[in-house]
C-alpha cells in the first residue's frame, strides 16, 4: 500500500480535520477559490497528503536564526546569494562582519550599501515575495505583511531548529539530498546538527567535484601529485565517509557556467598543460577577465570531471550537473544551456557511448524546454525541478505541463535547491504540491490521465523516482 494511502483513504472518507487544512492551504488564493472543480480538489487532497523527497538541495545553519526584513531578503534572493562577487575578495564579508568604523570605511570604497539597498528593494516589490507573504502569515499566524512574517519568524529564533522541523513536518519531507560543496565555512558537527534538527526526514550527501579541485588548485606540486592526490580524495569520497563524515550517494559538478560546452577528457596531456598553466599564472588570476581565468584550467577541469563520471559509471550512481540558474556575476549565463550536456550524457569511449545516470539541475530554467527535451531524448538523462520549483510560483503549472508533455513521468524528480533559509524547503514543497496537482487535474480532465494514474505520476514525482535513482529503498 502506498505510503500516502491511509491519510488518502481518511480523505475518500470525509475526514473533516484534514479537509479544513486544505481549505485553509487554498482560501486565500484566487485561483483556486475560481477553481472549484471536484477532481482538482479531490486530487489536491491526495497530494498534499503525500510524501517528499528533494534530490538537490543545501543544509540550512542557524546564523539565519533572528534576521531582518533586509538581511532576508538578501538571503533568499538568487540576485543576493552571489553578492560577495560584486566586490573583490573578502570586502563584502569584511563590511557585512565588521565595526562601524570598517564598515564606513569600506562603504566609502566601494559602495556596498546603495548595492545591498538596491537589491532588496527591487525584491520587494516582486510578486514572489508578496506571495510568500501571504503564505507565510497563513503559516505564522500573523498579520500578512513582510513585517510581521519576519517578526513572528524572530519569535521562534530561540527555537530556531525546532522551527525549521515545523517547516519540514508541514510539508511531509521524508528524505533530502544534499551538496556537501556549498556550506559557507561551517563542518562536520554544523551539517550534523542541521540533520539532526530535521528528523524523522532522512539525510544523505552529495559530493562536489569542485570541492576536491579547492582543495589543490593552489598547491605548487607536479601534476602527477596532482592527479594522484586527486583520485585518492575522490575514492574516500565515493568509497568511506570523507564527505564529512559520511558516505555519498552522487556527485555534483559545476562545470558547465565556467566552460559552456563539456566533452569529456581522457588525454592527461592536456590536463598536465592546463595544471602547468594554472600554475604560472596563479598570482594574476585574480585580475584576469572571468573568460580567461576558465580557459586557463577548462582542460584540467574536464579531465577532473571525466575521472570523477568514470568512477559514478563505475558505481551506477548519478552525477548532478549544474545546469540554467544563474549565480551572475560569478558565473557566464551564456554557458548554462542545457544542450551543452549532450557529450556527457553520451559520454563516448572507444565508439561506444556508457551514457551514465546523469541529472542536470535547475529544470535548465530558463531553458527548460532544451532541458525535457534532452532528458526525453536520452534514457539516462534526468529532468530535475529545482529552482524554477518555488522561484516562478504560479507558473509552475504551466512549467510542469511543459515538462509532463515531454519528459517519461518515471524520470521526473522534486527538487527545491534550499539555500540559507529553510522556508525555501518549505516553499518548494507547498507550491510544488499545489501546481503539480493542477497540471494533473488537466489531464485527468482531459482524458489523458485516469485518476489513478494522475495520483501515481504526483507519488513518482514528489519522491518514489528519487528512491529509484539513488537506491534509497
Amino acid at each position: 500500500m502506498p505510503e500516502d494511502a491511509p491519510k488518502a483513504a481518511e480523505l475518500a472518507l470525509g475526514n473533516p480535520s484534514h479537509v479544513s487544512t486544505v481549505s485553509r492551504r487554498l482560501q486565500h488564493l484566487p485561483l483556486f477559490q475560481q477553481r472549484q472543480d471536484p477532481e482538482f480538489l479531490k486530487i489536491f487532497e491526495i497530494v498534499d497528503a503525500m510524501p517528499l523527497d528533494d534530490t538537490h538541495c543545501h543544509l540550512v545553519t542557524d546564523r539565519d536564526a533572528i534576521t531582518t526584513p533586509k538581511r532576508f531578503l538578501e538571503r533568499i534572493s538568487l540576485a543576493g546569494f552571489p553578492f560577495p562577487n560584486y566586490f573583490p575578495e573578502g570586502v563584502y564579508e569584511r563590511w557585512l562582519n565588521g565595526d562601524e568604523p570598517t564598515k564606513y570605511a569600506l562603504n566609502k570604497e566601494y559602495d556596498i550599501q546603495s548595492k545591498v539597498d538596491g537589491m532588496t528593494s527591487h525584491l520587494s516589490q516582486s510578486v514572489f515575495i508578496r506571495f510568500m507573504t501571504k503564505e507565510m502569515a497563513q503559516f505564522l499566524g500573523c498579520e500578512p505583511s513582510f513585517e510581521a512574517v519576519i517578526e513572528a519568524r524572530n519569535d521562534r529564533g530561540s527555537s530556531y531548529w525546532s522551527y525549521v522541523n515545523n517547516l519540514f513536518r508541514d510539508v511531509n519531507y521524508e528524505n533530502i539530498i544534499h551538496d556537501t560543496g556549498y556550506v559557507e565555512g561551517v563542518g562536520q558537527a554544523e551539517i550534523e546538527a542541521f540533520e539532526k534538527a530535521i528528523q524523522p526526514c532522512r539525510s544523505h550527501r552529495i559530493a562536489r567535484i569542485e570541492a576536491i579541485q579547492d582543495e589543490l588548485f593552489g598547491l605548487d606540486i607536479a601534476f602527477e601529485e596532482f592527479e594522484a592526490r586527486f583520485t585518492k580524495r575522490l575514492l574516500e569520497i565515493l568509497d568511506g565517509d570523507a564527505n564529512y563524515g559520511k558516505r555519498t550517494i552522487g556527485m555534483k559538478s559545476y562545470l558547465l557556467p565556467d566552460i559552456g560546452l563539456i566533452k569529456p577528457l581522457y588525454d592527461r596531456t592536456f590536463a598536465a598543460h592546463s595544471w602547468n598553466a594554472l600554475r604560472k599564472s596563479f598570482c594574476d588570476r585574480s585580475r584576469m577577465d572571468r573568460e580567461d581565468a576558465a580557459n586557463i584550467t577548462k582542460d584540467l577541469c574536464r579531465y577532473t570531471f571525466t575521472l570523477s563520471l568514470e568512477e559514478c559509471l563505475k558505481r551506477d550512481i548519478p552525477m548532478q550537473i549544474h545546469t540554467g540558474d544563474g549565480e551572475a556575476p560569478g558565473v557566464m549565463l551564456r554557458n548554462q544551456d542545457p544542450f551543452y550536456l549532450e557529450e556527457v550524457v553520451r559520454f563516448d569511449k572507444d565508439n561506444i557511448m556508457r551514457m551514465p545516470k546523469i541529472v542536470p539541475l535547475h529544470a535548465g530554467y530558463p531553458s527548460v524546454g532544451k532541458a525535457a527535451w534532452l532528458s526525453h531524448l536520452y534514457p539516462n538523462c534526468y529532468f530535475e525541478v529545482s529552482i524554477m520549483t518555488p522561484f516562478v510560483h504560479q507558473s509552475l503549472y504551466d512549467r510542469y505541463k511543459q515538462v509532463l508533455e515531454a519528459v517519461p513521468i518515471s524520470k521526473i524528480l522534486f527538487a527545491s535547491d534550499n539555500f540559507h533559509v529553510p522556508e525555501l524547503f518549505w516553499l518548494a514543497g507547498r507550491w510544488g504540491k499545489r501546481y503539480l496537482s493542477q497540471a494533473l487535474t488537466d489531464y485527468v480532465v482531459g482524458g489523458s490521465l485516469t485518476l489513478e494514474e494522475a495520483t501515481e505520476a504526483a507519488r513518482m514525482i514528489l519522491y518514489k523516482n528519487n528512491r529509484v535513482l539513488y537506491n534509497l529503498e
